[in-house]
């Protein structure tokens, strides 16, 4: 066995192309090839792509799911949206951002299965668009685990902060605000904690799993004791009126909510360590997104019906909703469990982020120090400045300024996502075209435009003039798709190579029900979604990208500069192979 897992590895770093060559393929729109595993083989765990062994089982990668998901939805902002923007519609707020992640949850669990690789919307993305967009895809999604990580990070020394405000005695008030900077703009809990989950991730994904398996359990017992208890506490008379702040009030809820999401998105960033991605891990994002959409909705009901919500905490629903009751022990028990599992949000956000610059770095996106990997197999220099960036934005940045941006960025990759998965089975006839790609981008264009009027001008006659007429226009793009860009036979199109049995075996991968119909309906529910956030902040992530946009077409003028010099008589390569082994050796690869 020993010697057959030498010869395997031998032939997959034969197979790898290294740095140099993919650096090599700067065409903005070259796209990558795809990994093809047959459904029903295994992967030998001690089989390394990428150098990266695969050993998350189904359990790991739920747990990874829930543990990141419940924390940063049920502790940070259940009560924040409840008490700013929605009041008791704060649980339909969770249910239209829950169908909207499940929607895209769908297409994610199909490209999941299909492209078995670390990245999550960046590999999916790189496959159906090319470069620069799978280049834009990476900085959303490093936004979303970088800045969500110092965002929660911030938040838990806040809530630890409250609680040892009321833990000890009035006379050491001064001294704690002092030592903390309570109301500051630097945290040193955000700190602590932050770099204590980037300690615990430099020790190896393998003791980072068992501590989200445990905590993730401790965490779910703990919601389930706060719904119970809490349910004793509810006045229907709370919940009226439903909607204080209109429809428009629970949609600008629901975009705020998409942050409590972001577990299912973390799931896809682990494909390239999962035992058994064709199986494993469809089931872990409809696991992960279905549970959680049950408890934040269950939690939120008792919470507003435990409270008024001009009365709950932003800060710290919960606690003080059970203190407002007179449950003063369940108020001190979920304080502090909070403060226990909040970490773990932390954690997971560390642990993606080095996995996204690992495969960019494969891909010749970012220098080749963030691919390296240690003699233990972890990505240690990747994981250190990943780190020390959610360090200090986690020291020095209050929770309340990166909310809305990292929402935007989830909606953003989310979008691309359900894009890529139309361009995957939809294409032009004259497969070298760009047409599809033209007609989504299109899509894509005029569902932001009409979700802005929809937004802003709805009350306005020429608003509702231009938003039909734009609904039209959505509608005829649909079409187009539908009939010009016709399904293929097989994922992928026709245009790649396929091992015959892929065409016997099709079926049995997870297959989203009514493509390009559903992905569309989620790409207008993201945009949506993204018109209710204020504008200073969509305006915000529009320059980051701007400015990252900069630093990739700088960087790609740098590398072809260098390939001409170092190979004056090679033309540029159009087209990225990523080779993947099969331990059966079936797998094949696309060419696009």
């Amino acid at each position: 066995m020993a010697d057959h897992i030498e010869d395997v590895s031998q032939e997959r770093d034969a197979l790898r192309p290294d740095f140099r060559k993919r650096r090599r393929s700067h065409s903005t729109f070259s796209r990558k090839s795809i990994p093809f595993l047959f459904p029903g083989e295994s992967i030998d765990d001690n089989i390394v792509q990428s150098g990266l062994e695969r050993h998350l089982s189904l359990l790991d990668l739920v747990a990874i799911g829930i543990g990141g998901t419940i924390g940063s939805g049920l502790f940070v902002l259940a009560g924040l949206v409840a008490h700013e923007y929605a009041g008791p519609s704060a649980v339909w707020s969770w249910a239209v951002a829950g169908v909207a992640a499940l929607i895209s949850g769908c297409c994610y669990a199909e490209l999941s299965a299909r492209i078995p690789l670390s990245g999550s919307a960046y590999a999916y993305t790189f496959v159906a668009m090319g470069e620069w967009p799978a280049f834009l895809a990476a900085i959303c999604l490093s936004l979303e685990y970088i800045a969500a990580g110092a965002a929660v990070s911030r938040s838990w020394g806040d809530k630890l902060a409250w609680w040892l405000l009321e833990a000890f005695p009035e006379r050491w008030e001064l001294s704690l605000k002092t030592l903390f900077n309570i109301g500051g703009n630097l945290s040193p809990l955000a700190f602590c904690i932050s770099t204590a989950s980037v300690a615990l991730v430099l020790r190896g994904v393998k003791e980072s799993k068992r501590a989200t398996n445990v905590i993730t359990s401790i965490k779910v017992s703990l919601v389930m004791v706060m719904i119970v208890v809490g349910s004793f506490h509810v006045r229907p008379s709370n919940w009226r009126p439903m909607f204080p702040f209109g429809a428009s009030g629970m949609l600008r809820g629901a975009t705020s909510t998409f942050f409590g999401y972001l577990g299912y998105d973390q799931v896809c960033g682990l494909a390239g360590e999962a035992m058994r991605p064709q199986r494993d891990m469809p089931l872990a994002i409809l696991i992960t997104l279905v549970f959680v959409t049950f408890i934040y909705m269950i939690a939120t009901l008792v919470l507003t019906g435990m409270q008024d919500w001009r009365e709950i905490s932003s800060v710290s629903g919960f606690p003080t909703a059970f203190y407002a009751n007179h449950a003063d022990w369940a108020g001190e028990l979920t304080a502090l469990g909070e403060i226990l599992t909040l970490p773990l949000v932390i954690l997971v956000q560390v642990l993606v982020q080095p996995r996204l610059q690992h495969a960019m770095a494969e891909d010749g996106l970012l220098p080749h120090i963030f691919g390296e990997l240690n003699e233990n197999g972890n990505i240690w220099k990747g994981t250190v400045i990943s780190g020390s960036i959610t360090i200090l934005i986690a020291t020095g940045v209050q929770f309340s300024h990166l909310n809305d941006i990292i929402s935007c960025a989830v909606l953003i990759a989310l979008s691309l996502t359900d894009s890529s998965l139309i361009l995957l089975w939809h294409e032009a006839p004259d497969p070298e075209s760009n047409f599809a790609r033209c007609l989504v981008l299109a899509f894509n264009v005029v569902a932001f435009l009409m979700s802005s009027v929809l937004v802003s001008y709805m009350e306005t006659t020429w608003g509702r003039a231009l938003s039909t007429a734009l609904l039209c226009i959505l509608g005829g793009l649909v079409y187009a798709i539908t009939n010009h860009c016709p399904r293929t036979a097989v994922f992928g199109g026709s245009r790649h190579r396929y091992h015959e049995e892929q065409l016997l075996r099709e079926q049995n991968f997870f297959r989203t029900p009514g493509v390009p119909f559903l992905p569309c309906l989620g790409i207008f529910i993201n945009w949506y979604l993204v018109a209710q956030i204020d504008a200073e902040s969509i305006g915000l992530l529009l320059l980051i990208l701007g400015l990252s946009s900069f630093y990739y077409f700088r960087c790609k003028g740098r590398r072809s500069s260098r390939d001409s010099e170092a190979s004056p008589g090679d033309g540029p390569v159009q087209e990225i192979e990523a080779p993947y082994h099969s331990t059966s050796g079936n797998a094949s690869s696309l060419i696009l």
